[in-house]
């Protein structure tokens, strides 16, 4: 698989290559220790998701199998719809359409599922994220103030929705 798409599916042992040196594929136990890389922090909170059985997450590696970047998908999240959350792409690897493939990769692995809908939600601080999101065919449906640990108060933002199947 090829191209920078980001189509193909993940599942059933197969990865996504979105660029020559990166691939997206399901985050295993061993790739814990290394979110690091996202931010301080993050290593606790992604372990924490891991462990739930409702929770995906999709992990970007480069060439030498380290993260680059990942998004989780919350399959619990309403009837028929996921909530994409916590996606983030490493510095030197952003603008080269991993963040596209990995939301590709997250809607394809949702809608193989059974999912129509993907919701996320980006604050207002972070446009660029937002635009990528509106380029990728997700509409603002809502306001929020998205509150998590680290977080600003307030932290505003809004609600995106995409059908995906």
């Amino acid at each position: 698989m090829g191209g920078d798409d980001g189509g193909a599916a993940i599942g059933g042992g197969c990865d996504v290559v979105i660029a020559e040196q990166v691939r997206i594929r399901p985050c295993e136990t061993r790739d814990l220790d290394r979110f690091d890389v996202f931010g301080t922090g993050h290593v606790q909170y992604c372990r924490d998701e891991f462990a739930r059985s409702d929770v995906a997450i999709l992990l970007a590696v480069s060439e030498d199998d380290l993260p680059v970047g990942k998004v989780h998908v919350h399959l619990e999240h309403a009837d028929g719809t996921v909530w994409l959350e916590a996606a983030a792409v490493i510095r030197p690897f952003r603008g080269q359409g991993v963040g596209t493939g990995l939301v590709h990769a997250a809607e394809a692995y949702a809608a193989e599922r059974g999912y129509h809908v993907a919701e996320l939600g980006v604050e207002d601080s972070n446009p660029g994220a937002r635009r990528l999101y509106e380029r990728l065919g997700y509409r603002s449906v809502a306001r929020s103030d998205f509150q998590y640990v680290g977080a600003p108060v307030p932290n505003p933002g809004v609600v995106m929705r995409k059908e995906i199947a």
